[in-house]
């Protein structure tokens, strides 16, 4: 028993520092191989604990082992990670529940100790086996020699599972079966860790051999990218000097921003040369003891006119300087250059930029102070990290690559030194270069050894198709290394001719890219007046100032991006119809998607086309203006029917008048005459004075009739217009609504039409202007009631469904005409007897439904009767009422659908 103990406890020390080691070495390396080990030696040690605990009984030792199956699926996970196999542990856990199921049967009735613990034994083995023999057949990834001894050694491991059954009842061997778990213990931890060690040498290698790879693509790269950029700006340096003959303004006002654009596709080539160099340590410094006070002054000379151009203060501090600082300076320039690049970017207007130098005992200092927007104190490092920006959201404010702060750390590193950040948000940033003295710091293997008359000579004896001279002249040219300062600082669109004809057409293009915007300019301003924003939030409001007939516009931009502007645009009625062309770099299935979703019309990838461009705006405005013909045409004809209406309905009035009028006049004539007549007896006099003064009375009542008439038209086309009516809706109780409304309509002629109530919205509310839809209930309801037959039926209902109610009006009369339904809602369009009505009641209530963002339809049968149909949202607490709108049909955020409620109540009258 001594003797067990002590395997017991050699066994559990074994697992234990085993997962302790595994878990050191996962912190340091997290790798999924490693990973795989920490569940492997975690499952072990506690599985070890459990079967310690195990009671006595058959069942409960056979549990207490199965707790080894986690071993094994631990083992089954790092066999599938080094064999490149799939780990199906859903059907390895159902095929042990299974096991288990089957055990305690087996236990249940009775059976044997083997008979109980060989199901759970085989389930507990079986995810290691199976794991291992697939990944020793796999067809297209090798194993090498310590990942098939790892298989192995898992093979015995599971065995040893296996010999659970057979030697559990066996005291004596259980010395035995320890030792076996030991040795097996012993050759996973070895085989383990060297499977481990094997797989990150290999790719360790692999990824040297792809950094080497990185290194030389991006050399070949770069050379056949700066042949071609070579003999782009070799020949337009040399038209902008006249060496072809003199140009126009408009000649080089299309050839400096292709230049401008090759010169920065070129220094990105540089920057992404410099990083591969830097990766590798192939970057090398031509060190020498440098001016440094000469190097800032220069730059500063440089920079503070564009730096006043945008209404910066840059100032230069030259406090203490040393003549031991050892710096290459091509690289140091680039460094000061790029802060003071960011330091001018990040300032607002009015701001301060200081550049300075000082240096102590220590070392020398190069600091960029700014009073700009400043950095997240949790980005700090960040900004340091390739490819990585403080804001790098679709409405960042700046451009970039995300190289520069990182080129600039990796470079004052290689020169032994050091780059500090401080910065408080919305207060400025310091970004301050600490320099060693003397070259004793420098790394041998960083140093240039060679000289550069060494260098251009080695360049000159080899084959080379770059004119290297002329593109290295180029690269020390001012406007080359001052082109990040020139970009940070340009504020300038473009010039407004003020000589410029005026055009038909208005085009918007917003575009936070100074070159792409001025060049769309420059392409478009022959043939629309183009009007220029910088960020999505410029666009929305002069979209709503100016009006124009299409937008450009990109994708990235600043303040508000292009997706969320095209949503605004097309949620404002005014807006909600220009034409949309979204121009962008981002090209993927997913963004022309999304932007189609949004309501951009045309979708066109950058690099693009100016003439596809153009030939888009084209189309887009001839599709806008055939849509303006045809609703001018449809304008015009509803002013054909509305002075129809209007002349049929003022006609008959002004008739009226006319002939009362002329009869009125007659008498007056008459009377005047009869008075003038003293011959005439007293009582013939009296006669016809009564007579004529009874004419006049009924001509007057006639007149007075006409007038009202017109009064009434000219209200009702008011009523239309909305002229004089309040603009405010407010919450009304709909069903008591139409109670009120129900006792002021009036019966059909002498033949009475019985109504039917089935209200069944008690209390519901809905937001509107009261006045105006107690006009549209009227409206419909009346109409019904014309239109029912003698002794007929109108059933008047509401009802409250999935937050919008239902008012629905029926009649079982003669129904609609299918040539008369589409136009029902027409102004001045009405089916009634002349003088019956003016035909704006139903366009009245369409337009008062609209208004108040519900919709209203009708479904009719001729010959059994109509229904008509008015939806609308309910209204909720004040502060989260619906806006109501016009035009804008149900508002959103509610949920029902525009069908037919559910009423209880059958009717004879179907609708169709």
């Amino acid at each position: 028993m001594q003797g067990l103990g002590s395997l017991l406890a050699t066994y559990a020390g074994v697992l234990f520092i085993n997962l302790i080691l595994s878990l050191v070495l996962w912190r340091k390396q997290r790798n999924p191989l490693q990973r795989g080990l920490v569940l492997l030696w975690g499952a072990a040690f506690l599985a070890f604990l459990a079967q310690g605990a195990a009671a006595k009984g058959s069942l409960v030792i056979t549990l207490g082992f199965s707790c080894t199956f986690f071993i094994n699926l631990a083992l089954a996970n790092l066999i599938s990670a080094i064999g490149g196999v799939d780990f199906p542990w859903r059907r390895f856990a159902a095929i042990y529940g299974s096991a288990v199921a089957t055990s305690i049967l087996c236990a249940a009735t009775r059976q044997p100790f083997l008979w109980i613990a060989l199901p759970t034994a085989l389930a507990v083995a079986w995810p290691t086996i199976e794991t291992g023999i697939r990944a020793l057949h796999h067809p297209t990834r090798p194993l090498g020699s310590s990942a098939r001894a790892l298989i192995v050694s898992s093979f015995f491991f599971a065995a040893h599972n296996l010999d659970f059954p057979f030697l559990r009842d066996k005291p004596a061997a259980a010395s035995i079966g320890f030792v076996i778990a030991l040795l097996t213990v012993f050759a996973l931890s070895l085989t383990g860790n060297a499977v481990v060690l094997e797989r990150e040498t290999a790719d360790r290698t692999r990824i040297a051999e792809l950094n080497r790879f990185q290194v030389q693509f991006f050399s070949n790269i770069t050379h056949e990218l700066r042949t071609p950029l070579t003999m782009i700006l070799a020949p337009i340096d040399g038209l902008l000097e006249g060496e072809m003959g003199h140009l126009d303004q408009a000649q080089k006002r299309y050839l400096v921003p292709i230049r401008r654009s090759a010169l920065r596709l070129l220094k990105l080539i540089n920057d992404l040369l410099d990083v591969a160099k830097l990766e590798e340590r192939y970057l090398r410094l031509r060190i020498e003891a440098s001016d440094l006070r000469g190097m800032l002054t220069e730059i500063v000379e440089h920079a503070t006119p564009l730096a006043r151009r945008k209404r910066i203060e840059l100032t230069l501090q030259l406090d203490h300087s040393r003549d031991d600082i050892f710096v290459d300076l091509e690289q140091m320039d680039r460094v000061v250059v790029n802060l003071l690049s960011n330091a001018l970017k990040f300032t607002p207007a009015g701001g301060k930029v200081t550049l300075a130098l000082d240096a102590d005992a220590v070392e020398a200092r190069i600091s960029v102070s700014d009073t700009g927007i400043g950095i997240a104190p949790e980005k700090h490092q960040a900004v340091f990290e390739r490819f990585s920006q403080a804001d790098g959201t679709v409405t960042r404010r700046y451009g970039g690559t995300g190289l520069g702060l990182a080129l600039a750390k990796d470079i004052v590193e290689l020169h032994g030194g050091r780059i500090s950040l401080e910065s408080t948000p919305k207060v400025g940033s310091t970004f301050c270069i600490h320099l060693l003295p003397g070259r004793e710091h420098f790394a041998t293997d960083i140093l240039e050894r060679r000289s550069a008359e060494q260098l251009s000579e080695r360049a000159a004896r080899a084959e080379d198709r770059e004119p290297r001279e002329w593109t290295r002249s180029l690269l020390e040219r001012a406007d080359f290394r001052f082109l990040e300062l020139d970009d940070a600082t340009e504020r300038r669109v473009t010039r407004r001719d003020r000589h410029a004809k005026p055009k038909a057409t208005k085009v918007l293009v917003v575009e936070d890219n100074l070159e792409v915007l001025r060049f769309l300019h420059l392409q478009l301003q022959e043939q629309h007046e183009v009007f220029l924003a910088r960020n999505g939030l410029q666009g929305l409001e002069m979209a709503r100032a100016e009006g124009p007939d299409v937008i450009v516009t990109d994708f990235m931009m600043p303040e508000l991006d292009g997706l969320s502007m095209i949503k605004t645009l097309r949620a404002a009625r005014e807006t909600a119809q220009i034409p949309i062309i979204m121009l962008t770099a981002r090209g993927n299935l997913d963004d022309r998607l999304e932007a189609r979703e949004a309501g951009a019309d045309v979708y066109l990838s950058k690099p693009f086309s100016p003439r596809e461009l153009r030939a888009a705006i084209r189309h887009l405005l001839q599709q806008r203006g055939r849509q303006v013909s045809l609703l001018i045409r449809e304008h015009v004809r509803s002013l054909e029917l509305i002075a129809g209406g209007l002349a049929h309905e003022i006609h008959n009035p002004l008739n009226y008048i006319r002939n009362a009028v002329h009869v009125i006049n007659e008498r007056v004539d008459g009377i005047i005459a009869l008075l003038g007549n003293l011959e005439a007896p007293d009582a013939e006099r009296i006669a016809r004075l009564k007579h004529w003064r009874e004419q006049i009375g009924r001509m007057s009542t006639i007149a007075q009739t006409g007038v009202t008439r017109i009064d009434e038209v000219v209200k009702l086309v008011r009523r239309y217009s909305r002229e004089g009516y309040p603009s405010d809706p407010l919450p009304m109780d709909f069903d008591a609504a139409v109670q009120d409304i129900g006792r002021l309509i009036a019966p059909k002629d002498a033949d009475p039409v019985e109504s039917i109530l089935e209200l069944q919205a008690t209390g519901a509310q809905v937001l509107c202007i009261a006045e105006e839809m107690h006009q549209a209930i009227r409206n419909l309801w009346q109409n019904a009631i014309d239109a029912a037959p003698a002794h007929g039926h109108v059933w008047v209902r509401t009802c409250v469904e999935r937050e919008l109610l239902h008012f629905e009006v029926e009649d079982d009369g003669p129904g609609i005409a299918p040539d008369h339904l589409q136009r029902i809602f027409t102004p001045f369009f009405t089916t009634k007897a002349q003088g019956k009505g003016m035909g704006l009641g139903l366009a009245i209530t369409h337009q008062i439904v609209d208004l108040a963002g519900g919709v209203v339809a009708v479904d009719t049968v001729v010959g059994k009767g109509s229904t008509f149909r008015i939806t609308l949202p309910l209204a909720r607490d004040r502060d989260s009422a619906v806006t109501v709108s016009g035009g804008g049909g149900l508002q959103p955020g509610f949920t029902g659908e525009l069908t037919p409620p559910p009423f209880d109540t059958p009717t004879p009258a179907p609708s169709a």
